[in-house]
């Protein structure tokens, strides 16, 4: 039951088809892996390299008119969107229908899909073939012909059936309704009503100009995202998670609940580089869950560990996912800002989670983990400590300024040549291609989300429908920020039932960010942040959790009890969003002495609620009147006011230094 309802919000996946389609598979996977490279760091650096080897030519007198075309060809390659985004289709769609399942109970390839990847690929040749007419295009002068417009309505049915297909029926709905409202919207009454339009400005506007399908969203993911997770993959492959586990186990094994701190440092150092919660599930669940359960700890307390930790990937630089790099193209915010923007809220977020698992260790008096569990700290980093190299790389490039696609392909390249140096973990054509295809295979859902969203951005724009969703949450939330900030809060979590975090946050920086920005003037980057915090905290929050649902499969635990305890383990998250709206301080902006007080503050509120939640201090139950307290506090602390904050901060030192002297009241007498 619980199978066909996550398929049914999810979408279907199956494993590579064999033979011959996955040849065909691996073989599209390693031109699009090639193709990204070349244009997203390697055509400019050629254009270059050939403007200067034709200048030095000319220089000894010889003259090559075809490498001075050539030149040009290269340095212009990257101008053109529509081609760029229309060669990643015709590689990534068919793959995509030929990898998902057109219904749940299907586990292997029918027509419909062998048909449906050929005729995604057909539409993506007809863009590729007329490139000269849609670069070209003027809006208000250019006409789509008739087979523009076939073209662009067959484009649009595949986006919504690939979304379907991979994300499932939420997205999907979302999508609908939207087409619907646009394409209706003229015959609703009432200030819903939009104009009319003609057929040829819906296609244009959907399928030709950056404002819909060939907008942001999927440029972003096959540029940036590709290159990222394309650099996951390899990390992986060579061993760099097995190390960032070993360094966990060797830093927090011999600690009191050992099994789940590790778990919580290896998913939190994994999932920065990797950025998507259930990937992260995947990868290092099948590690960390069971040796939770075997040092005592319940198979739903040690799934939402898991899931919790995973889902602050996102959040915690130096990566991100594809998430911040999406934030970096709409907000015109260099990546390197957000991710120090990002750096604070996301190790409060995690000391949340390990005070939770610590405060619960200690009250159930858990043990470290076995002996022959724990890995020396100096033998993991002595036998993995190339794999710290790339990270550095990546690090360095950022700190350098060069733009995400040159330090996603520095970094993976790091990895690749320093793969050579390890007999077991080097890079061969194999492994490479293992590495492209699963790099496409993850991406999956990400490329039916965007596309999607992409849509999501064109009806918004077709209908003007910002505006009215803007006067639409300013009246059920009676204009007061706090309630708009609560509302946009609730809106993403439901809107993130089995959706992928960047989808999520597109479809809210669509609707949400106009609401917050041009209502309350609120700045740009804590409205960004706000809303890929709750992306990502939709993937734990009930109902449907899709990062619960993957950590409950491993630990054969019901996905209902792994959901109320992720909410407590993630408390922090749910406030942090709140705190640095009204507390900028805490993105490291300002002086700082208010950097300081801010995380001071905010930490104080993390472990409040964290606390009051949870119910216990040590080995002590706490009183109702105690965790309201507490919780009260908590709240207290976002108040943007030193006086209110020190009094919350000293109210609860207060209650938690009196729980503690009845504690050792109670074990004197």
């Amino acid at each position: 039951m619980r199978s066909s309802f996550m398929r049914f919000l999810e979408g279907g996946r199956r494993h590579y088809p064999g033979g011959g389609w996955y040849a065909a598979i691996a073989a599209g996977s390693v031109v699009a892996t090639l193709y990204v490279l070349w244009i997203g760091a390697l055509s400019t650096p050629v254009g270059d390299l050939a403007l200067w080897l034709h200048a030095g030519l000319q220089d000894v007198g010889v003259d090559a008119p075809s490498v001075d075309r050539f030149a040009g060809w290269a340095r212009g390659y990257t101008a053109n969107f529509h081609r760029d985004i229309s060669v990643f289709i015709g590689i990534t769609f068919p793959i995509a229908f030929l990898t998902t399942t057109s219904h749940v109970e299907r586990g292997r390839l029918s027509l419909s899909d062998v048909m449906l990847a050929a005729l995604s690929f057909a539409v993506a040749l007809y863009y590729i073939v007329l490139d000269d007419k849609f670069v070209n295009w003027s809006r208000g002068f250019s006409t789509p012909t008739q087979w523009d417009v076939v073209a662009g309505l067959t484009l649009v049915v595949l986006v919504v059936e690939l979304c379907r297909r991979s994300t499932g029926w939420g997205l999907t709905t979302l999508v609908l309704c939207l087409l619907g409202f646009t394409v209706f919207g003229h015959l609703m009454p009432g200030p819903l009503k939009h104009e009319n339009f003609s057929v040829d400005y819906f296609i244009e506007m959907m399928t030709i100009t950056p404002d819909g399908i060939f907008g942001s969203p999927l440029e972003v993911a096959a540029t940036y995202a590709f290159l990222f997770v394309l650099f996951g993959n390899f990390f992986e492959k060579t061993g760099g998670g097995e190390l960032f586990f070993g360094v966990a186990s060797a830093v927090t094994g011999r600690m009191r609940g050992g099994a789940s701190k590790a778990c919580v440092a290896a998913s939190g150092l994994y999932g920065s580089v990797s950025g998507s919660p259930t990937a992260d599930v995947a990868t290092t669940g099948p590690l960390t869950i069971p040796i939770m359960i075997k040092s005592g700890i319940p198979p739903a307390r040690a799934a939402a560990i898991e899931a919790t930790a995973s889902s602050g990937g996102a959040m915690l630089p130096p990566v991100m996912g594809a998430v911040a790099f999406i934030m970096s193209d709409l907000t015109n915010i260099s990546y390197a800002s957000i991710a120090l923007a990002s750096l604070v809220p996301a190790l409060l977020y995690y000391f949340g989670i390990f005070l939770s698992v610590h405060n619960a260790a200690v009250f159930n008096k858990e043990d470290r983990m076995p002996e022959d569990q724990i890995a020396g700290l100096w033998p993991t980093v002595r036998k993995g400590w190339r794999h710290l190299l790339p990270l550095a790389a990546l690090v360095t490039l950022l700190i350098m300024g060069y733009t995400p696609v040159y330090v996603a392909t520095g970094s993976t390249v790091a990895v690749i040549v320093l793969s050579w140096f390890s007999p077991t973990g080097a890079i061969g054509p194999r492994r490479f291609v293992e590495c492209c295809t699963q790099t496409i295979f993850q991406l999956v859902p990400l490329v039916g989300a965007v596309a999607a969203a992409g849509i999501i951005i064109g009806a918004v724009e077709i209908s003007a429908l910002a505006g009215k969703f803007t006067l639409l949450i300013t009246y059920l939330s009676g204009g007061y920020l706090v309630s708009t900030l609560v509302m946009s809060a609730i809106f993403l979590i439901l809107l993130g039932m089995g959706m992928p975090t960047p989808a999520v946050y597109l479809t809210g920086a669509a609707l949400l960010a106009p609401v917050l920005r041009q209502t309350f003037d609120l700045p740009v980057m804590q409205v960004h942040l706000f809303m890929i915090y709750f992306a990502c905290l939709s993937a734990i929050t009930p109902p449907v959790a899709v990062a619960n649902f993957a950590a409950s499969a491993i630990a054969g635990a019901n996905p209902m009890s792994v959901g109320g305890q992720t909410l407590q383990l993630a408390a922090g998250g749910f406030v942090l969003p709140f705190f640095f709206m009204f507390n900028p301080a805490l993105n490291m902006q300002g002086g700082a002495a208010d950097i300081g007080r801010a995380i001071v503050f905010s930490a104080v509120m993390v472990s409040c609620l964290t606390l009051a939640l949870q119910g216990c201090f040590g080995v002590r139950k706490m009183g109702p009147v105690t965790r309201g307290v507490l919780a009260a506090c908590a709240v207290a602390s976002i108040v943007p006011h030193q006086g209110v904050q020190l009094g919350a901060a000293l109210l609860a030192v207060s209650a938690l230094l009196l729980t503690s002297r009845r504690l050792r009241v109670r074990f004197q007498s």
